[in-house]
């Protein structure tokens, strides 16, 4: 998967355990996920390797090329042949990439091999065939760029061996860019996105969540909208837009000043789904506000913060010292999902055996009378070695917090760094940090969860 900001693969696991404990993973088979802002497809890729039907939305174009490739597309994949077809020398004129971004954004040879591709890709006779090339474009440009960064400049410096006037940590990036468009650096590339096919049931949907969601059956919801008062989307990836849209896009109304207000409107047309994950950054409003919003509209409340590493590399230390994650998890007590199930980890923690303050947090653990792709695929979701990785900064909130940190492995762009604190469905905050080695999700003891109001069960 491309490296995307804001991505949530090592989220995942923190949201599937809190999934978990409110339905148990053995009926998830039967439900179906909607994944509410695809982005970089992570949550969905995770839902569909643990068994939900998956439903996907989003409006812009490279997050669909990812869902349509990776998330959808169950059987296809890349071969051998096809990017051997890529590689393949040609007398056609230049195309629209190398003509406009060569050299101010791409090597000519790197920006040939996008024109290419997509060329191909819309040739193609099969859709999944189609939107995996676009996806190895896409994948490739990125890397193309330190940290994923694609900009203008800096870039025709490699050209002209200006080395020395770029950034010292920067060099390597620019320099592993100049072998991608090889065979041998394409085909591991290839083999790496082809990781992420296997047997799934999902839809993805090219439109606004907003206007799609009440038209959506779904039993889970995982919202995570661009955060208010941070960097856009729109601008991060404006060139990439104009490539695969030939356009830029407008920034959102969630990015924009006093964005939290849509979520009010994102709850109201998701009434009918009994549970709701979100996720939403700590610049512009608080954990309790969120918690209060959902409230509102009838939901017990569950949430977690989490500190995280947003590209480390470049970010300030005031950003890398206040950055925070909030986790708020509501459930309509209503709903006949819900009814009578006891919901596992929740609650009361003072109810709760010492293990449970110690849950850690990688990959939730396969049910052993499920066998197949999805328990194979799960295991590969964590991992992409051609992305920038950075060491883990937990230590330094230690003396301040007072409270252990424990270090993530191998910790990349917009990733929990360690459980700050968490507040349970009777509002009980904890405090605890959590590792990263395990986590059973089919204690031999279930815990029933408990709403805001003392002695309610959910």
């Amino acid at each position: 998967m491309p490296p995307y900001l804001g991505g949530k693969r090592r989220l995942c696991p923190v949201i599937f355990r809190e999934i978990d404990r409110i339905i148990s993973r053995r009926r998830w088979r039967e439900l179906t996920f909607l994944d509410a802002f695809l982005g970089g497809g992570s949550a969905s890729l995770y839902a569909k390797a643990q068994g939900f039907r998956v439903v996907a939305t989003d409006i812009a174009e490279r997050a669909i090329i990812i869902g349509r490739a990776l998330i959808e597309n169950s059987r296809v994949k890349l071969t051998r042949e096809d990017v051997l077809r890529l590689l393949k020398p040609h007398d056609r004129p230049a195309g629209r990439v190398e003509s406009t971004m060569a050299p101010s954004v791409f090597t000519q040879s790197q920006a040939r091999f996008i024109d290419t591709a997509l060329s191909i890709a819309s040739e193609a006779g099969d859709s999944a065939k189609a939107a995996l090339i676009r996806l190895l474009a896409l994948r490739m440009a990125l890397l193309c760029h330190a940290y994923a960064q694609v900009r203008k400049g800096t870039i025709h410096r490699i050209s002209t061996g200006e080395y020395e006037s770029i950034t010292e940590s920067a060099v390597y990036h620019y320099v592993d860019g100049l072998r991608l468009t090889t065979p041998t650096k394409l085909w591991d590339l290839a083999q790496q996105i082809n990781a992420g096919v296997f047997e799934g049931r999902a839809t993805v949907i090219k439109r606004s969540v907003l206007e799609a969601i009440p038209e959506i059956r779904a039993d889970v919801a995982y919202f995570d909208p661009p955060y208010v008062s941070v960097m856009s989307y729109e601008r991060e990836y404006k060139v990439i837009d104009e490539i695969l849209e030939g356009a830029s896009r407008p920034t959102s109304p969630f990015t924009v000043k006093g964005g939290q207000a849509m979520l009010d409107i994102l709850f109201e047309r998701a009434l009918h789904v009994p549970v709701w994950v979100l996720s939403f950054g700590n610049a512009a409003v608080g954990i309790d506000e969120l918690e209060a919003k959902m409230a509102r509209h009838g939901r017990r409340t569950r949430a977690i913060t989490l500190r995280y590493l947003h590209l480390p590399a470049v970010a300030t230390e005031a950003k890398k010292r206040e950055n925070r994650e909030f986790l708020v998890i509501g459930v309509d007590p209503e709903a006949p999902l819900l009814a009578g199930a006891s919901v596992k980890g929740v609650g009361s923690r003072d109810h709760v055996p010492e293990v449970e303050h110690s849950n850690t947090l990688t990959s939730i653990q396969p049910d052993p009378s499920d066998r197949g792709a999805e328990s194979a695929a799960a295991e590969a979701l964590t991992h992409d070695s051609l992305e920038e990785r950075q060491a883990t900064v937990a230590h330094e909130i230690t003396p301040r917090l007072g409270r252990e940190a424990v270090s993530v492995l191998e910790p990349r762009v917009d990733e929990p760094d360690a459980i700050l604190g968490e507040c349970s469905f009777d509002h009980n905050r904890e405090g605890t940090a959590e590792g990263l080695t395990g986590h059973d999700p089919h204690p031999d003891s279930e815990t029933p969860v408990r709403s805001s109001r003392k002695g309610d069960l959910v």
